[in-house]
């Protein structure tokens, strides 16, 4: 497997975008390499991305009071509202933030969500590790989309990880069991100034009519830990990340 390409678009299943790009993008890249491992073209794929800063919002969000007032307050400060089409809770996006998303088919019986979880967990664990970063999984009170599964570092969430399934049945499978495609996703907290981002999140929750509940000290970024901090930072984490991925993938 060679790896990943330095580009903004998808022609191949390995993806390093070193540049930020707009996150309708970004979800649109990972939105093909899930089509990608669906259809059989690919049995994985993954792709390592940043973004411009923007509030991304799962679609239940557009029903609550205030939605609308709280989409433009948040745009005349910079913070562009994006839908996306899962679930879960708004998650904030900047230039200081990596994604990764990853892909990959897995035999029903292989399936499990804390399975599933760990194919995403550990890569990342391994990489923050070489640089003395030693993280864990598990919840933070107070941390923007909490979850089981998030990366945290002294009681203080470093990364977030969700997952979305599609289900995959052969026809001429006589099979009970059906694969499964598994589009695995993670944000990990580089190189930012955290407390602008909990407070334009907590006022899109005020302006929603919901209660704000992100606490800024409950979060930590990469170069809080390591010191090192800047572009050139973010540049070379996103490059060892893809080497890390790359060899972690290749087993699937």
């Amino acid at each position: 497997m060679q790896a990943a390409k330095e580009i903004g678009v998808v022609a191949q299943n390995a993806l390093c975008c070193i540049t930020p790009m707009l996150v309708q993008e970004g979800l649109a890249i990972e939105q093909r390499l899930l089509e990608q491992v669906a259809s059989g073209q690919n049995r994985f794929g993954y792709a390592i991305w940043r973004c411009d800063q923007a509030l991304v919002v799962p679609r239940s969000a557009t029903h609550k009071p205030g939605f609308e007032l709280a989409s433009r307050y948040c745009e005349s400060q910079g913070w562009p509202v994006v839908v996306r089409s899962t679930g879960g809770e708004m998650t904030p996006q900047t230039s200081g933030f990596i994604n990764l998303s990853m892909v990959v088919r897995s035999n029903g019986a292989k399936a499990g969500i804390r399975e599933s979880y760990a194919l995403i967990c550990q890569p990342l664990i391994q990489w923050l590790e070489t640089m003395g970063i030693h993280a864990y999984c598990s919840q933070v009170d107070g941390a923007f989309c909490d979850g089981d599964f998030n990366l945290v570092v002294n009681g203080k969430k470093i990364a977030g990880t969700a997952q979305r399934r599609k289900r995959l049945k052969d026809p001429a499978s006589t099979s009970h069991e059906e694969d499964t495609a598994i589009l695995l996703h993670a944000v990990i907290l580089c190189d930012e100034g955290l407390e602008r981002i909990w407070k334009i999140s907590n006022e899109f929750y005020k302006a929603c009519q919901l209660p704000p509940f992100i606490i800024g000290d409950r979060h930590i970024c990469m170069s809080d830990i390591t010191e090192q901090h800047g572009e050139p930072f973010i540049r070379r984490a996103m490059r060892h990340l893809d080497r890390v991925v790359q060899q972690h993938i290749s087993m699937f």
